[in-house]
């Protein structure tokens, strides 16, 4: 099991590259009261998941 990916919670076909801690409190933020308009942390998680899926359709496309 520890050869597995974690992946993101907002993306889950992208693996997490902050690793299974960051992804599982991702995790808690999306199950608890998520709201990225009134809570800033929830905006930087959708951020942070948007950037990666950015990065990797950018890596897709050139190879």
């Amino acid at each position: 099991m520890k050869n597995e990916e974690t992946m993101c919670p907002l993306f889950p076909d992208k693996p997490c590259p902050h690793g299974h801690d960051s992804a599982e409190s991702c995790m808690v933020r999306l199950n608890a009261d998520f709201d990225p308009v009134a809570d800033f942390r929830d905006y930087l998680l959708i951020n942070c998941a948007v950037l990666r899926a950015e990065k990797e359709n950018i890596k897709e496309k050139r190879e």
